[in-house]
């Protein structure tokens, strides 16, 4: 996991599997399923503390509570409690963590992966697809399933178990019960009252704060805009609506902010620091710090000398 906030670190999290403590994770990409990369399953046999915040880009995540109580999820800076029966869905870049496990707590979850423009899941029709999309990231963050949904978890986990591995029936059997798992959830939400359902938040500050603090690394718009859920224009607007500024020119920014720091700071060459912000000449790195700041970096430098990182 990367860090991605500044003073409540948050992370970016991506699959681990096979058994991690008391957890067993599987991906079901070799299975024909590549939407669904996480199919994990939990029982706490000791009480213990919670997860770190984190967010899942370009996933949703989708978790039932078999058995427990008084639990808490913190979602997007708001306490969401929690029993059995009920269901926790994150969506892409939505800040999220269970504060504490209790013992005899039983999961079960998957993340659902948002298919790039243009592609389909489960064996759908680009229009099914495009329905199935548009429900998951309409649900609510909390959601009472009932016994259909549990049903339709165990049937997942359990084929995942007992299907002959490398056959045609395997593939089938579990495409079938994925999209059966999607389809009751779907039903659960739009034919029940959603329980205490939260607020959904925008994915927005996550991305920013993660781009101050990853400002050496590339983000290509199109990345940026999927793990929003937005399109590019969308996504281009609310960067100027928040920042100010388009998101390229919003990390050349953070960029230059880093590079304030280090002239100040360190002894490194003007060379050396462009480099390691991933500028790729000293020149190009003067000319733009120039423009952001009126000074060169060597003028920077000399007004700016011992000051503290």
């Amino acid at each position: 996991m990367t860090a991605a906030s500044g003073d409540c670190r948050v992370f970016e999290s991506y699959p681990k599997y096979g058994k991690q403590g008391e957890s067993m994770v599987f991906d079901l990409s070799p299975d024909g399923i590549d939407s669904i990369p996480v199919l994990g399953r939990a029982h706490y046999t000791h009480a213990g503390g919670g997860t770190t915040p984190h967010v899942h880009p370009g996933m949703v995540e989708i978790l039932l509570c078999q058995r427990g109580a008084n639990l808490e999820f913190e979602h997007c800076g708001e306490t969401i409690p929690f029993s059995s029966g009920d269901v926790f869905i994150s969506q892409p870049g939505e800040p999220h963590f269970l504060k504490r496990y209790p013992k005899s707590l039983s999961t079960i979850w998957i993340w659902f992966l948002l298919p790039e423009r243009g592609k389909t899941v489960l064996g759908l029709s680009p229009g099914e697809t495009a329905w199935l999309v548009d429900r998951l990231r309409a649900m609510p963050v909390r959601l009472h399933a009932g016994r259909d949904v549990d049903s339709a978890f165990r049937r997942l986990w359990g084929l995942h178990e007992t299907a002959p591995r490398g056959s045609v029936k395997r593939r089938v059997v579990l495409r079938e019960a994925a999209l059966r798992l999607l389809v009751e959830l779907i039903e659960a939400a739009e034919d029940r009252p959603a329980a205490s359902p939260g607020a959904r938040c925008s994915p927005l500050p996550a991305i920013l704060s993660e781009m101050r603090r990853n400002c050496t690394r590339d983000y290509a718009i199109g990345d940026l805009a999927r793990r929003a859920g937005m399109s590019v224009s969308n996504l281009t607007e609310a960067f100027k609506k928040i920042t100010g500024l388009p998101p390229h020119q919003f990390l050349v920014s953070c960029r230059m902010e880093r590079a304030k720091k280090e002239l100040a700071g360190t002894r490194r060459s003007i060379a050396a620091i462009a480099n390691a912000l991933g500028i790729a000449s000293a020149q190009h790195f003067s000319v733009q710090f120039r423009r952001e700041n009126g000074l060169t970096p060597l003028e920077w430098r000399k007004a700016h000398a011992g000051a503290a990182k």
